[in-house]
Parts: C-alpha cells; structure tokens; sequence
C-alpha cells in the first residue's frame, strides 16, 4: 500500500459529488427575493407568524418543515422523469421521437408544476391563509 502524503493533495482539484439545492445554489438571488415570506410558515395549510431563528427558516416548526419536505418529495418525485427525459433530449437535433418525447417531457413538468402551485393555493385557501405560494 502507497501512503500519499497529505502536502500532495493539498492542491488538488475538488470534487463535487452533489449538487447544491437551491438555496445554495442561489444565494445572492434569495438574499433580495424569497418565495417565502419571512416570519410566515410557508406550509400553506398552516401559515402561521412566528420569529425566525435564523434568515433562512421557511417554517414555524419540525412538524411543518417535515410536511413541507414530504410535499417537496411528493411532487419532486412526479417531476423527476419528466425533468431528466426532458434535459436527455434538450439539444437532440436528428431524431424526431426523441425530439417529441423532449417536449412532452417539457410539458409534464410545466403541467406538474401549475397542479403543485393550484393544490398550495387551494391548501392554503381551505385553512384561511393566503395565496399559498
């Protein structure tokens, strides 16, 4: 077995094994506008106010966030096919079953997210709070 000492990784190229979720991702973009309004439990069957313990908290709670990551699971996993077919055959320039199948793919996540938003706005409508969104 070859030791490597730790000086000759020192300079070495990370390695990205995940990609960042969105608030990560867009940072500087959150920091001037959020989907989310600060002090208001974004689960919209609950919306309550509360005081956020920090910047970032979208949920007044553990019980709401952990709804909110089991709707995100929920809906993410009806667009997650589509999402992939669709980034698959983005630049397909030749095949024509591949370019249809593109654009149905583009269609069902457009479709999936207009019923998502529909079911936190009729969510939030059922329990007295706002737009949902």
């Amino acid at each position: 077995m070859v030791t490597v000492e730790k000086s000759q990784l020192a300079n070495g190229v990370p390695r990205h094994l995940k990609v960042e979720d969105l608030r990560s991702f867009a940072t500087v973009e959150l920091a001037v506008a959020t989907p989310w309004q600060a002090g208001v439990c974004f689960l919209p069957e609950c919306g309550r106010r509360f005081q956020p313990a920090r910047d970032w908290q979208m949920y007044c709670c553990t019980e709401c966030e952990r709804a909110g990551t089991a709707e995100m699971r929920k809906w993410g996993h009806r667009m997650a096919l589509s999402a992939l077919t669709w980034r698959m055959g983005k630049y397909e320039k030749h095949d024509t079953a591949i370019r249809d199948l593109t654009r149905a793919a583009r269609r069902h996540v457009t479709h999936v997210q207009s019923a998502w938003l529909s079911d936190r706005q009729s969510r939030a409508a059922a329990s007295g709070g706002g737009d949902g969104i």
